[in-house]
C-alpha cells in the first residue's frame, strides 16, 4: 500500500501477481494515478482500511 501511484506501478511491474496493490486517494498524490498504472484496489482513504478485512475488499467492486 501506497500513496504514490508510480511506486505501486513500479512494484507491479516487479512482482506482477504475487503482489496486491492498494491506493489510498488521499494527499498530493491522489490525482496522479491517471498516468499510471491503477493499483490493484483503490479506498478513499487509509482509515477505510480499518473497517474491513484484506478478503472483503478484494471481493468488493465497489473499491476497484
Amino acid at each position: 500500500m501506497d500513496d504514490k501511484p508510480r511506486i505501486l506501478a513500479a512494484v507491479k511491474e516487479a512482482w506482477g501477481e504475487r503482489v496486491t496493490t492498494i491506493f489510498p486517494r488521499q494527499g498530493q498524490y491522489a490525482h496522479d494515478a491517471k498516468a499510471y498504472r491503477p493499483a490493484d484496489l483503490t479506498v478513499e482513504r487509509i482509515g477505510d482500511l480499518l473497517t474491513h478485512d484484506l478478503p472483503a475488499l478484494l471481493s468488493s467492486e465497489v473499491t476497484r
